[in-house]
């Protein structure tokens, strides 16, 4: 730079002595060496410019004062100029617990997700008017992808009416030679293949696997594209081959994609072939061969948002399904076939949702960033299922669901929602497989790591079709009990739980949690005698959570250790259930 700062000087200004040029050419310079906190542009007037945060802090999340009080100070009608994306693999190398071998062969082999494919998912586009609730719900789509470990979205430089934006996401490891072991209500279950979520960085999931549980074991390969040709339409297809028949699917939809999509569209195909059981005590005492159809197609429209941000949508939509029955090749039969039947009816459908998320940590899951619906939505549908259309008889259609948040703080959330769904006959007047489920659940954060968890589920059905069991057991809340040890036409299950977010991350990889619980419920038909041991249960236990931190999130592995109050010759005195949950 000594010899270089004389020779610019004098070439560019050979009028100007040696010293003036030198002071000229550093004043020059001086713009281009420092952040640009407040340069002037004469195209776009001055510029503020947020200096850029650490890098390790930005993969790992770490809140920027700066970029958040940068961001309220945004005037309305501002517009928006560019858009730069930061992509971070999997490991952080410049962080000396992870610059290792193990985590920089795992970065050299991953795929980090493509730009476009980020920029498919992004709700704001250059040129359009800067509107922070779209970032705020570009975010959540892109944490909602399963290859996506956290995104942000934020402004970082205005010049003049003009906002740059930054998109900041993290990978995880989705390349997993699949093998899983698992264990629940007594049964063993298992998986061996692979699947990638992120197929070189494409956000294209591909999954070829061999499984077996309780009820079946064969072999599957799958394909799911969430931006077809990088567009809002979503495409899965599937074929699987199983010991007691198929499944051939195809689904391409368009759905709402966020609150200020106007319409959506869709196409599901599907045909299966399964050999359906009947439980009773946790032991199988009939099977039999269950052949199904269906076609769906639908459309719908939505409103625009208004200031507290409901959408309404309303959608119109056709559904042919057919079922039929007969006997397998199993050695127990049941003495009576279900009737066959064919479902064939137009539908109308409304659904409204207030557009309300909070962001929250340790809840569902151990570390991460999750965004939670803390508003209020419902939808029903209505259609006419008739023998002129091809069904079997005369039904009125019924659907509907409710959701709420009826408390919300730093500490505290309370929710409740409920779902039914079922036909009405018009000939017979009954019901045939109404099923409502009715749930709120309480969780009380006592500090950052200790929280209070407890669910509360009712179920009630009415004209169940013989291939349909209300069950209660091992898999779905008495984890002291066999899986379907209680059946019934009703039941209640009741779910405390005691939970430590632990901040214990063994390699980088896995975050643990514990559990102790209890749990209490009861299935049964009212009137009816329910046999030995089918009154009220109860159970508790303890349990270990990883969630890995690399990996897919919806993946909670539950290792859990129960012992049932109320015993009987065919339940153990313990279970150890080793299950792969959506949450913790």
């Amino acid at each position: 730079m000594a010899v270089m700062l004389p020779l610019y000087a004098s070439q560019s200004f050979p009028c100007v002595p040696v010293a003036a040029r030198s002071l000229l050419w550093l004043a020059l310079s001086l713009p281009l060496a420092l952040p640009a906190v407040a340069r002037q542009d004469p195209a776009e007037g001055a510029c503020v410019e947020i200096p850029p945060q650490p890098q390790t802090e930005s993969f790992r999340f770490e809140p920027s004062a700066a970029h958040q009080d940068f961001e309220q100070e945004i005037p309305a009608g501002s517009r928006i100029g560019s858009i730069r994306q930061q992509r971070f693999t999997v490991f952080d190398t410049d962080d000396p617990e992870e610059d290792k071998w193990l985590y920089r062969w795992a970065n050299d082999f991953h795929s980090v997700t493509r730009e476009w494919v980020i920029a498919d998912h992004l709700l704001v586009e250059e040129g359009e008017e800067f509107n922070v609730a779209r970032l705020r719900e570009s975010e959540r789509i892109l944490r909602d992808l399963g290859f996506i470990y956290d995104a942000e979205v934020r402004p970082w430089r205005r010049c003049g009416d003009v906002v740059d934006i930054e998109v900041i996401t993290r990978d995880i490891w989705t390349f997993t030679p699949m093998l899983s072991v698992g264990r629940s209500g007594g049964e063993n279950k298992y998986a061996i293949g692979f699947r990638d979520a992120n197929f070189l960085g494409t956000g294209k999931q591909i999954i070829i696997q061999h499984d077996s549980d309780e009820e079946r074991s064969g072999n599957t390969v799958r394909y799911v594209d969430p931006a077809l040709a990088g567009s809002r339409w979503r495409m899965r297809a599937s074929m699987a081959d199983n010991d007691d028949g198929y499944e051939h699917g195809l689904r391409l939809v368009r759905p709402f994609f966020s609150v200020y999509e106007r319409w959506s569209a869709g196409l599901d195909l599907n045909r299966m072939k399964l050999e359906e059981t009947r439980w009773f005590r946790g032991d199988e005492v009939a099977e039999f061969e269950h052949k199904t159809e269906l076609v769906e197609t639908f459309g719908g429209i939505a409103s625009a948002t208004g200031d507290h941000r409901r959408v309404g949508r309303w959608l119109f939509g056709y559904v042919y399904e057919s079922n039929s029955f007969d006997f397998s090749d199993s050695d127990i039969p049941p003495l009576e076939l279900p009737e066959d039947r064919d479902y064939s009816y137009p539908y109308i459908s409304y659904e409204s949702t207030a557009d309300r998320f909070v962001e929250l940590h340790n809840f569902n899951y151990l570390g991460r960033t999750e965004d939670v619906y803390v508003g209020e939505r419902y939808s029903w549908v209505l259609g006419w299922s008739g023998k002129d259309l091809g069904a079997s008889q005369d039904q009125l259609v019924l659907k509907g669901s409710y959701e709420n948040t009826l408390l919300v703080d730093d500490y505290r959330l309370w929710q409740l929602d409920s779902t039914l769904e079922g036909f009405w006959g018009v000939d017979n007047e009954r019901f045939e497989n109404l099923w409502w489920t009715t749930q709120t659940s309480y969780l009380h954060k006592q500090s950052r790591q200790w929280a209070v968890f407890s669910r509360l589920r009712l179920d009630y059905t009415d004209g169940l079709t013989a291939e349909r069991q209300l069950t209660l057991g091992g898999d779905n809340g008495l984890r002291g009990y066999e899986l379907n040890y209680q059946v019934g036409d009703r039941s209640f299950v009741f779910n405390l739980e005691q939970r430590y977010y632990s901040d214990w991350h063994p390699f980088r990889l896995v975050q643990v949690g514990l559990a102790a619980f209890i749990d209490v419920g009861r299935a049964w038909f009212e009137g009816q005698d329910n046999g030995s041991n089918g009154g009220v249960l109860a159970n508790a236990g303890i349990g270990i959570r990883l969630n890995s931190s690399r990996a897919e999130k919806g993946s909670v592995v539950h290792v859990d250790l129960a012992f049932p109050f109320m015993t009987d010759d065919d339940v153990s005195g313990s279970q150890i259930l080793f299950t792969i949950r959506d949450s913790f």
